[in-house]
């Protein structure tokens, strides 16, 4: 026992690890929720940087368009009578100050390019006007100027962007010009620009913003799809178990069907389908006990018989005559034992080739030879039991794709029956209906009684005069085996009638199987 133990336990040591169903669910959930955020993500990252530099680059237009509009309306205001650089300088400062033209889309910054050579002064925004500000622009100003001497940026057109502490920041230079008085040399005045220059650091905060808050929006997918994954696999968690612990029942010889509710559709015509399947292995389980029972039965009576004889002649209980006798008890039922035997292997046959694990060889049969050659073999016997065989063959040109030996055997099982309870005639008809080839067997018996004739296919079904009852049940095995029908009935007139019908072949298929076969 304790070896059966160990074993047991190393068998289940042994099986190989796997995910329950939530988890399957929840990775799946997980899954969807990971790649829809991190698409989210990407393509609010890509429209928001497409956006920002689009917003920027639109909005510096603006600003350069007003500042350029403000420049030339200052050289215009411009004359001889000017004065000095100074004075210029001032008439500058307080044409940005009042004027209204200038455009508050971007940040502006009015600086000198000092002729001294002490490199650029700021002169808008002032002190005055905010020290946070001027500082800003300040640091703004020699950054720019700082990252982009290589490039002139201020003799550039273009719309550029660089690094200002960490932040984007695009922008443009515009030169200031104006012409001086002849009197005087151009050499002495400092050359003016605006810097127009946009900070992105509010737009990557609200970029920064929305990441985190799809990030937030992933990681709550994430818990959510584990309480979901929970809800939902549990009706299918207990629903599986419940049919794993019935098939483990089924599995034991426990066909009880499995009840209660099962969720989903697909589970619950597993469920049904489980059940067909316990009430057929019932059925089944039922069927070969009753089989093994009854052949059980049928195999001792005989074989009682024999040893009975056989001990007889042995310790010479008969006489001479009685000996013979005894041996031809021993050969009868001998030769009874031996059908019963072939029978039995025969319907085992029909039975495993149904379950598919048995194919029955197959070839094409010319009925009319086939008729004729069931006719010669049984028509011995019924000379020797003083009966007459009448045949009626119109099978005409009609092939069938059979055994040929099961099709004799079938035959013979029911010209056996037919013998057995005929009282001087027994019919044989052949004829063929539209793709079907009908062969007709009849006696002018007593008939099959209303009792019987419900059952006579059943295994080890008897009548009054009945032997073991296999061949009707071999027959209908055979016929089955052969896609045909096999019934039984009453003639108006008196007397059992059995009728076979099996499909005909086409000529195309019979061409199909003889270049197969050949």
């Amino acid at each position: 026992m304790a070896r059966k133990t160990e074993s047991d336990k190393g068998q289940r040591q042994a099986r190989p690890f796997r995910l329950p169903l939530f988890f399957h669910i929840y990775l799946s959930l997980m899954a969807v929720s990971l790649i829809t955020g991190i698409l989210i993500w990407l393509s609010s990252n890509f429209i928001m940087q497409t956006y920002i530099a689009y917003e920027c680059e639109n909005r510096i237009s603006n600003a350069v368009n007003s500042c350029q509009s403000f420049a030339e309306a200052f050289r215009n205001s411009l004359t001889a009578e000017s004065g000095t650089e100074e004075q210029i300088r001032t008439n500058l400062l307080n044409s940005i100050v009042s004027s209204s033209d200038l455009s508050n889309e971007a940040s502006i910054v009015l600086f000198e390019d000092d002729v001294s050579g002490q490199g650029f002064n700021v002169l808008w925004p002032t002190a005055s006007y905010s020290v946070s500000t001027r500082n800003r622009a300040e640091k703004y100003l020699d950054t720019i100027i700082e990252n982009m001497a290589k490039t002139n940026a201020i003799s550039s057109n273009d719309t550029r962007s660089t690094l200002v502490d960490g932040n984007l920041v695009y922008f443009k230079f515009i030169n200031v010009e104006y012409a001086s008085s002849a009197s005087q040399d151009e050499s002495e005045f400092d050359q003016y620009y605006l810097l127009i220059y946009i900070d992105t650091s509010s737009y990557y905060n609200f970029t920064t913003a929305i990441n985190v808050a799809i990030f937030r929006a992933i990681i709550v997918a994430v818990l959510a799809s584990a309480v979901i994954s929970i809800i939902v696999a549990s009706p299918l968690f207990f629903s599986t178990r419940k049919l794993s612990k019935f098939a483990v029942r089924v599995g034991k010889g426990d066909f009880t069907p499995v009840k209660g509710h099962i969720m989903s559709r697909e589970l619950s015509n597993l469920g049904v389908s489980m059940n067909m399947m316990a009430s057929k292995l019932e059925q089944s389980d039922i069927e070969q006990k009753t089989f093994f029972q009854n052949a059980s039965h049928e195999l001792r009576t005989p074989l009682m018989s024999i040893q009975g004889y056989a001990e007889g002649i042995k310790y010479d209980i008969f006489d001479d005559n009685e000996k013979n006798n005894a041996v031809d008890v021993i050969i009868s039922e001998t030769t009874r034992l031996s059908n019963l035997v072939e029978n039995l292997l025969s319907i085992s046959k029909m039975d495993m080739s149904r379950s598919g694990t048995y194919t029955v060889k197959k070839t094409i049969i010319d009925v009319q030879e086939l008729s004729e050659d069931i006719v010669a073999r049984v028509r011995g016997n019924f000379l020797h039991d003083g009966k007459e065989l009448v045949t009626d063959i119109k099978a005409g040109n009609s092939y069938i794709c059979a055994n040929e030996n099961d099709i004799l055997r079938m035959l013979e099982n029911i010209f056996s029956n037919c013998n057995r309870y005929a009282r001087k005639i027994v019919e044989f008809s052949v004829y063929k209906v539209k793709d079907r080839i009908y062969f007709e067997i009849s006696d002018d018996g007593p008939g099959i009684s209303e009792e019987v004739l419900p059952t006579i296919f059943d295994r080890f079904a008897k009548g009054s005069d009945g032997k073991h009852g296999i061949g009707l049940a071999l027959a209908q095995a055979i016929a089955w085996e052969h896609d045909g029908a096999i019934s039984a009935d009453n003639k108006p007139e008196g007397g059992a009638r059995f009728t076979i019908a099996l499909p005909i072949i086409k000529p195309k298929m019979q061409l199909s199987r003889r270049n197969n076969e050949g």
